[in-house]
């Protein structure tokens, strides 16, 4: 692709640099630093959601990106507006979601405004990466560049706008600006597939476990493939929950969220395969999966990626895809000497429930509603994670089409608050499926703002908050700390009252039948639904001895 400037001045260029890049939605607050290039892009032919914080602007543009894998751009006024994308910020390069943020910035030797700021420390200090507008001649190749650094590096870049290069007039480069595809795809040499061929066949209990850069390389039906031929079991970290779904050898999560065939699975290994995946405490349990003698060969396009975790023998810098085609040809028809048959595992999801006991009185039991939700709801949807204890119930006990339609917002930097965001990002996104939030009253009151956002915008949203009236995580790890909750516990809050005040549904959901009143939405979902669902506070996930390992 080739760019070629053509505006009266260097905002003006960002915009129609971006949109002859392909940008075709932008996502942001607008002030003074930022007006003019948004609204060139806008007028350049791209689409406009504002949001009414920064940090819900960029988790919908990350959302976006995890939801059809196309980048969309994030607008924001310098100083303030881009302190206030940090968290968003550094969830999207944890989870290596690429997005262009243009953000204003004080015009060179202004140091004394109140604006001032160091930038691109901060975005550096998030994991984003920082590029400039350098001089008027220069701004179309700079806006290029951010955009080609954002695709190769598979992070969200920022592009600082000095205000005084965006008001100069813009100088046309001689020569169009080339924004080059990524690279091809890189495999291991003929001898490392040789080895790992060999290690496959030889294994008594191989598992290939698939994160979300196997997903991005489009390696689903290659592996389900090398599995079959080898004997192999597979998992898939929990940001690409379904990726094998309905393959007779899939088990699902692995880590925190693992079902019983998972975790006999992953602890039983004698080879694991990470395609695209870098073996976090959540993926790995703790680092239980490796306590017996298991090899662990780890594969991955970013060379930084390998080796994170202390436990991996082999490090491999590739492309997933390529690499399991390869290893296809090499295995050839060899037969293998794996002991692994298909798995005896429900094929619909399974909400844990830790004990036979029902829910206090006036209270639901978060397995129950999850389960109920899951028989009401369309196949086709979007699920969208916020962060807290609550999520366990719904990662494990929702289903989705595919690893587009699950977007777990606090998957890289375990923050709540970027649900509401990362919903509006997703309804824009994919109108196709029908966004289903869950998210818990901490996070839902956090983020309240963007809820008026999904109403303005006329989105077809479903959230359900899982009110514990508490930071629930902390209540069940302090709980015999012998004081303190109150720290972390809150007085009750009328979540439907809230929403209503916003222009939404609502329905406050203490048992079951209360979500009769909402009969008709579910039977035809227009709109922004929000149902307030008083979970019992007492029950605790399994999951809840991980919430904070690794801290």
């Amino acid at each position: 692709m080739s760019v070629t400037g053509r505006a009266s001045n260097g905002a003006e260029a960002v915009g129609a640099t971006l949109a002859a890049c392909g940008i075709d939605t932008v996502y942001g607050v607008v002030g003074s630093g930022n007006f003019v290039a948004t609204d060139a892009l806008v007028r350049s032919g791209a689409r406009f959601a504002g949001a009414r914080h920064e940090a819900g602007a960029l988790a919908m543009a990350d959302a976006h990106w995890r939801t059809t894998g196309r980048i969309a751009a994030c607008s924001v006024h310098q100083g303030p507006g881009l302190t206030n994308t940090l968290t968003a910020l550094a969830e999207a390069a944890k989870s290596r979601s690429p997005v262009v943020v243009i953000a204003g910035a004080t015009s060179a030797g202004m140091t004394r405004s109140n604006f001032y700021l160091e930038q691109a420390a901060l975005i550096t200090a998030a994991g984003g990466a920082a590029e400039h507008l350098h001089r008027p001649d220069t701004v179309t190749a700079d806006t290029a560049r951010a955009f080609r650094r954002a695709i190769d590096e598979q992070r969200p870049v920022v592009l600082n706008m000095a205000l005084d290069v965006q008001a100069a007039t813009a100088l046309s480069p001689e020569d169009p600006v080339a924004v080059l595809e990524p690279a091809g795809r890189p495999q291991p040499a003929a001898h490392v597939l040789a080895e790992l061929a060999e290690d496959l066949l030889s294994a008594s209990r191989p598992v290939l476990l698939a994160g979300r850069g196997a997903w991005l390389s489009g390696a689903r039906a290659a592996t389900a493939a090398l599995a079959d031929r080898v004997g192999a079991r597979l998992a898939t970290t929990a940001v690409v929950k379904g990726m094998f779904t309905g393959h007779p050898r899939d088990v699902g999560i692995a880590g925190g969220f693992s079902d019983p065939a998972a975790v006999e699975t992953l602890e039983s290994a004698d080879l694991i395969v990470a395609l695209g995946a870098t073996l976090t405490t959540w993926t790995t349990r703790g680092d239980t999966i490796f306590r017996g003698p298991v090899k662990v060969v780890q594969i991955d396009r970013e060379h930084s990626a390998l080796g994170r975790n202390g436990h991996v023998d082999v490090g491999i810098v590739a492309d997933a895809d390529a690499t399991v085609c390869a290893l296809l040809a090499e295995v050839g028809d060899r037969p293998g000497a794996s002991r692994f048959g298909p798995v005896e595992r429900s094929a619909a999801p399974v909400a844990p429930r830790p004990s036979a006991e029902g829910a206090s009185e006036g209270t639901c039991h978060p397995a129950d509603i999850t389960a109920r939700l899951e028989e009401m709801l369309p196949a086709e949807r979007s699920v969208v994670l916020d962060g807290g204890h609550f999520i366990g119930w719904p990662a494990m006990g929702w289903s989705v089409p595919d690893p587009a339609g699950f977007v777990f917002t606090s998957a890289g930097f375990q923050s709540i608050g970027l649900g509401l965001g990362a919903a509006a990002g997703a309804a824009v996104a994919r109108p196709d499926r029908l966004t289903v939030l869950a998210t818990g009253d901490g996070g839902f009151l956090m983020a309240v703002s963007e809820l008026e956002t999904l109403v303005r915008l006329n989105l077809d949203v479903l959230v359900v908050v899982y009110d514990d009236r508490a930071y629930g995580a902390e209540v069940h790890h302090f709980f015999h700390h012998g004081s303190g909750l109150d720290l972390v516990r809150f007085p009750d809050a009328d979540i439907a009252g809230i929403a209503r005040g916003a222009g939404a549904r609502a329905v406050t959901v203490r048992e079951q039948h209360d979500l009769a009143q909402a009969a008709d939405w579910f039977a035809e979902p227009r709109g922004v639904l929000v149902l307030d669902v008083r979970i019992d506070p007492t029950v605790v996930g399994p999951w809840a001895d991980q919430d904070f390992a690794g801290h």
